[in-house]
């Protein structure tokens, strides 16, 4: 017989795991991680500001975020450039993560004052905080998604897809980043809606409805685009032929309004108006999505860099008929998320689609259509062993993104260029010109030289080196629990 909480025990014990091989891989350390980047510094700006200065003036945030010993080198705007129509520098990112990640931030305040360092938001336990709230965040989105899911599927069936959704998507990445981005908040809220509405859906009562749109404008607090998630809700209700669920679709946006009522505040208190796209409409090619690079560029395609997805997405087109009205506005929740992302442009430096994290949950819907049936009617141990075989080679991708190899690409890099130079390794570390003349520099050479988190891998990289990351944490684990049983 089955235990009543068997995924639960799956999931969290995933977390573990995962953070134990990063933390041995060396590419992940939350105690040692800071806040650096532009996106990052300016949510991060948005709750250090509201809670210390009280105000909406960052300027003072990202000049330190972006000085010191911080890890980034850039700043998240011009400090110089054009100001809001209220006098102060731009912050064209969401509050959501900052809002979320405030209780953490508060256990980072308490640490600073008891370990004698400063208590200004700046100091490392508050970066610290941030990186832990995110690995909460990423654990919890995937125990709600299991939770959602196992609403409307079996329970064996909805912890693989669960754990599929989570553990063999950009997800995961995102709770284990070295960068304090915002998708694993993203992802968090977004399970936390579809487990409200998968709940939820049969109610009649209006608090039922506005709870889920509740769900949804912190979901879109979060990440702004996930306010097209409200496509759910109302296929979901017009599918029906009851008058009164127009009612309960009106009580629906307008909890949504309400919960995203503290990102409209902010705008007015920062650009003088309650109401707009900070970053502007003009990067948007509407009628130009390039969908080919969102599913399947080498680059960031959500398709190639995480497989499973793809039969996440082909699920939710399956539409049994028990399931057709969940079906259908799943899949076409995913289709604007696509086409959304599509149109966005360059994601930058991205594992996989970054844009889509918060779809996880949605593909992880598709997977427990696929998985119940295919559960029900063959042996269960291949599936498994599918989503596991998916789960491994995304968390070996993890680890290369990372940097796990990247000093075996510099260490390549460099013995070919010596012997190109014809000087020794050695020599080259102190040089600052070649000996044809060329520049050299030995920092940008080796950020060259690194697996490329801003451009496409080469095929070597994409497939082949997976092995070589498996055998380098290996060697990793054996030393760390054996010293000297491997050297070099």
């Amino acid at each position: 017989m089955e235990r009543p909480h068997a995924g639960v025990t799956l999931l969290l014990g995933l977390a573990l795991l995962f953070w134990l091989c990063f933390a041995v891989a060396g590419t992940f350390s939350p105690p040692e991680e800071r806040i650096a980047g532009a996106e990052p510094m300016a949510h991060y700006a948005w709750i250090r500001s509201l809670a210390f200065d009280r105000d909406v003036d960052f300027e003072n945030e990202y000049r330190a975020l972006a000085s010191g010993d911080v890890a980034a080198k850039e700043s998240p705007l011009d400090l110089d450039g054009p100001r809001t129509a209220t006098g102060r520098v731009p912050n064209t990112v969401s509050m959501g993560p900052g809002l979320l990640w405030a209780p953490f931030l508060a256990l980072g305040h308490v640490t600073a004052r008891l370990g004698g360092l400063p208590a200004d938001g700046f100091s490392q336990p508050y970066h610290t905080a941030v990186f832990l709230a995110n690995i909460v965040y990423g654990t919890a989105g995937a125990l709600l998604a299991y939770a959602a899911l196992r609403a409307r599927w079996g329970k064996r069936a909805s912890a693989l897809a669960a754990a599929g959704a989570w553990a063999a998507s950009p997800a995961l990445y995102y709770t284990y980043a070295r960068e304090a981005m915002p998708h694993a908040c993203a992802f968090f809220a977004a399970a936390l809606f579809f487990c409200a509405w998968l709940h939820l859906r049969k109610r009649e009562a209006m608090w039922a409805w506005a709870l889920i749109g509740g769900t949804l404008g912190l979901a879109a607090l979060v990440q702004w685009q996930s306010a097209a998630f409200v496509a759910v809700p109302a296929v979901d209700l017009l599918w029906r032929t009851r008058r009164d669920n127009l009612t309960r679709l009106l009580a629906c946006v307008v909890a949504a309004v309400l919960a995203f009522s503290p990102q409209m505040l902010g705008w007015q208190a920062l650009y003088g108006t309650p109401v707009l796209i900070p970053g502007g409409a003009g990067g948007m090619s509407w009628f130009h999505p390039a969908v080919f690079r969102v599913l399947l560029s080498a680059r960031e395609g959500l398709l190639t860099w995480t497989p499973l997805m793809a039969a996440g997405l082909l699920g939710l087109f399956f539409w049994p008929k028990e399931d057709k009205t969940v079906c259908v506005a799943l899949a076409l929740a995913v289709l604007i998320q696509v086409y959304l992302a599509a149109c966005a442009g360059d994601a930058g430096a991205s594992f996989g689609m970054r844009r889509l994290v918060h779809c996880a949950p949605v593909f992880g819907a598709g997977l427990a259509v696929l998985f119940s049936r295919r559960l029900a009617s063959s042996r269960p141990r291949w599936t498994a062993a599918a989503v596991a075989l998916c789960v491994v080679w995304n968390a070996l991708f993890v680890m290369q993104y990372a940097g796990l190899l990247d000093p075996l690409y510099l260490n390549e890099a460099l013995y070919t260029l010596s012997g190109e130079q014809q000087v020794s390794v050695d020599a080259l570390a102190t040089m600052d010109r070649l000996p044809d003349g060329t520049p050299f520099d030995l920092e940008e050479f080796a950020g060259v030289h690194r697996f490329p988190r801003d451009a496409a891998p080469s095929l070597r990289q994409f497939i082949p080196d997976k092995l070589t990351v498996l055998l380098v944490f290996v060697r990793r684990v054996v030393g760390a629990t054996a010293p000297g049983l491997l050297t070099g």
